[in-house]
């Protein structure tokens, strides 16, 4: 199966898809803490219909997979898309699962290029949902195609992300040799638009990438195995993340929050972060498990008046999803 895109991004596009974990991370593992400083004010609450998100009920009326078990969210990273009008698609889009049956942090990546039902719209890619519809109708497709139960979502539009990552210290990461030329390539792309300096990259291997590096490192598709491999740097990326912030500890939080929530948008309550943050901290629970759907083995590629589509098998694709978010 061939994986060359035919659609092609500007390489200063990506900067929000990164943003989205890293946020996250702060939001549930740090929400108790939050709460005690004020924090949490800084958020947008956006609430939305959870009675109308295409949720299948006969599915999760079991213990085993009730939302107070198995808490889905689903994270969005957003940013201007040139195929629909210049208007904002889903760049990332990952399901965060707190799994309280087997005390885990899940994520999973959702291809943006997936061909799926739009409700009012046909069949299209799935980011495009979110320009229709925004993030309700977003959630609504997922849980309508994929057979989930998300009721709710954290998004994030940045384009000062580097500026984050360089206040956490920069992130370790093992630069392979043909990704240096591609993290430099994006760096130069991204500094024309955004107007900064950057430090280009001048050797492969283990070594402390700053914040426009790291965010050039999650752009890379062309390298690998493409448009997949990028959605697993952006994990790889979250797991160095994550320790930064725990070596913070509880004290180093708070100031860590004012650089990082002003940009987030959610619907969950303030009580509902206080909750799930409370269970991770009480739980000790700091590296995510990770997944990706559709698989290697269950897509194919297509192109339709000239656009790239990624096609997937519904059945073992939701079978795969259901058993590593509900299962052990």
């Amino acid at each position: 199966m061939t994986r060359n895109r035919k659609n092609k991004h500007k390489k200063h596009k990506g900067i929000k898809a990164f943003a989205i974990i890293l946020t996250i991370m702060v939001v549930i593992t740090s929400g108790a803490l939050f709460y005690l400083n004020g924090k949490l004010s800084k958020i947008k609450i956006n609430k939305i219909d959870d009675e109308n998100l295409s949720i299948d009920e006969n599915s999760f009326k079991s213990n085993d997979k009730s939302e107070d078990n198995f808490v889905n969210i689903l994270l969005m990273g957003i940013d201007i898309d040139k195929e629909v009008n210049d208007s904002n698609s889903a760049d990332s889009i990952m399901i965060a699962t707190i799994d309280k049956t087997h005390k885990k942090l899940k994520l999973t990546s959702i291809m943006r290029d997936s061909y799926v039902d739009v409700e009012g719209h046909g069949n299209t890619k799935l980011k495009y949902s979110y320009s229709y519809g925004g993030p309700e109708l977003l959630i609504k497709t997922v849980n309508k195609n994929f057979n989930m139960n998300v009721k709710d979502y954290v998004k994030v539009d940045i384009n000062n992300l580097g500026k984050i990552i360089d206040y956490l210290g920069g992130v370790s990461i093992n630069v392979q040799p043909d990704e240096v030329n591609l993290i430099n390539s994006y760096m130069e792309g991204a500094s024309k638009v955004y107007k900064f300096k950057y430090a280009a990259i001048k050797k492969s291997g283990l070594q402390v990438l700053n914040g426009a590096q790291a965010v050039a490192y999650c752009r890379i598709r062309y390298v690998g195995n493409v448009d997949f491999q990028r959605t697993e740097r952006q994990r790889t990326v979250l797991t160095e993340i994550s320790k930064k912030l725990s070596q913070k500890g509880l004290l180093g939080l708070p100031k860590a929050s004012d650089n990082i929530l002003p940009y987030v948008e959610t619907s969950l309550s303030k009580t509902e972060l206080l909750s799930l943050g409370s269970y991770v901290l009480i739980n000790k629970i700091t590296t995510p498990e990770q997944f990706r759907v559709p698989t290697d083995d269950n897509y194919h590629d297509s192109t339709i008046n000239g656009l790239y589509y990624m096609k997937w098998d519904k059945e073992p694709t939701i079978d795969k999803l259901h058993n590593f978010i509900f299962g052990s």
